[in-house]
């Protein structure tokens, strides 16, 4: 018996069948879909160049993006189209002297043309079965062509893909947008209660670009163009319907549960007319707000509860005595006002303009009232785009900061 074993033993205990040394893999860090002639569609990858990436070196200012060893860059983008997503990545084995390796991958960028003309159902469907494809991987809507936002030379980061991810991430110290996971996309894109939505991303000029860094001897050229997100993406079904501003896009994410933090800038009365006050958000988040459908004459309606605490991080108003309890309840209440116009901002846009509830309120009628639900989810458009909405906000203002009282120069308060 134990000389049987020690002959079986190798047999099962081979090893990973299907490993691929890492060496032999080209890792995909991005993967940007666009609509080509003849209902065929563009597919071009970013593969990370690691041999550059180890050699180092300083950053080519000419090179279309960080370069090292030598001035090589640390990327390559490679191209084809095919009738389907998965023919063009075989397509695209031709040109790659490695196998695409798609467990890495960070982003997914939909263009506009492809979203808007024909829906991103189709393209959806091979990243979902994929399963190298993270549920976790951004997907955003390119405004313009992926291939620019992809040569988009950088500086503080590796390749255009990281830069990217970065970008995603501190958007959450603005608030101002409303970039969607795969995950995330595929369920709203399924639901009948909700529209999906995600951000837009697009390079754009450099307000520090500088004609000076081109002088012989100077540090290297600035980047005419910088990769920016600049508004939020709506869709119905699964086609691209609109775009969200700035104002309406928090105003999104505030109903949706996602701001965590950023800025917000409101105007009261001052001496010197309207004089503005800025407060940064501490917690909101989805314990903060609260979606309570209710019925009115049989047709369902939404209220909305918002609660959240910021502190006070600048005023222009010199005369405010922030010591004074009264004075803090008056602007916690001007504060409130000024979150209620962002969410009703994007509530009016959704409902008259694009009949597209990506707010998820039909999800929250369905929880609350499934009968209702049942009847109205034929025509959840139409009802949807007439609900009455109505909005209540809370804030609690924290601290004021270090100073109690406004700095306020000796000759101010002579001529006072």
């Amino acid at each position: 018996m134990f000389v049987f074993l020690l002959l079986f033993l190798p047999l099962v205990l081979s090893g990973c069948w299907d490993h691929r040394e890492v060496e032999d893999l080209g890792i995909v860090l991005l993967t940007a879909v666009d609509a080509a002639p003849e209902g065929r569609v563009r597919l071009e990858v970013q593969v990370l160049v690691p041999t550059a990436v180890a050699g180092g070196g300083g950053i080519t200012g000419t090179g279309g993006g960080g370069g090292g060893g030598g001035g090589r860059k640390r990327y390559l983008n490679l191209a084809t189209e095919g009738r389907t997503v998965f023919e063009a990545i075989r397509r695209l084995s031709m040109e790659s002297p490695r196998e695409l390796f798609f467990a890495h991958n960070q982003v997914i960028l939909i263009s506009e043309k492809l979203a808007r003309e024909r829906g991103v159902a189709e393209v959806m469907d091979f990243f979902e079965r994929n399963r190298q494809f993270r549920r976790d991987t951004w997907i955003l809507v390119a405004r313009g062509d992926p291939s620019d936002i992809m040569e988009v030379p950088v500086h503080l980061e590796v390749t255009p893909a990281q830069n990217i991810v970065g970008v995603i991430k501190n958007q959450e110290l603005s608030a101002r947008f409303a970039p969607t996971r795969l995950g995330e996309f595929a369920e709203m894109l399924e639901s009948s209660g909700e529209e999906p939505y995600t951000a837009i991303l697009e390079a754009v000029p450099n307000a520090a670009f500088s004609r000076v860094s081109l002088h012989p001897g100077g540090a290297g050229p600035a980047p005419f163009h910088n990769i920016k997100l600049t508004g939020t993406a709506v869709f119905r079904r699964d086609r691209l319907v609109g775009w969200l501003n700035e104002r309406e896009a928090r105003g999104l994410l505030w109903v949706r549960g996602k701001v965590r933090g950023g800025p917000i800038t409101f105007s009261i009365p001052g001496p010197r007319g309207e004089q503005k006050l800025a407060v940064e958000i501490l917690r909101a988040g989805r314990g903060g707000v609260k979606l309570e459908p209710f019925l009115a004459g049989g047709q369902p309606g939404m209220r909305v509860e918002i609660n959240t605490r910021v502190n006070l991080t600048e005023s222009e108003n010199l005369e405010l005595d922030l010591r004074n309890p009264q004075v803090i309840s008056r602007l916690e209440k001007q504060l409130a006002g000024a979150i209620k116009q962002e969410v009703m901002a994007c509530v009016t846009r959704l409902q008259e303009e694009y009949r597209a509830d990506a707010l998820g309120f039909g999800e929250a009628v369905h929880r609350k009232y499934p009968r209702v639900w049942r009847q109205v989810e034929g025509e959840w458009e139409d009802v949807f785009a007439t609900m009455p909405v109505t909005v209540e906000v809370k804030t609690v203002i924290r601290r004021i900061g270090l100073i109690n009282k406004p700095l306020r120069p000796p000759r101010m308060q002579e001529a006072q």
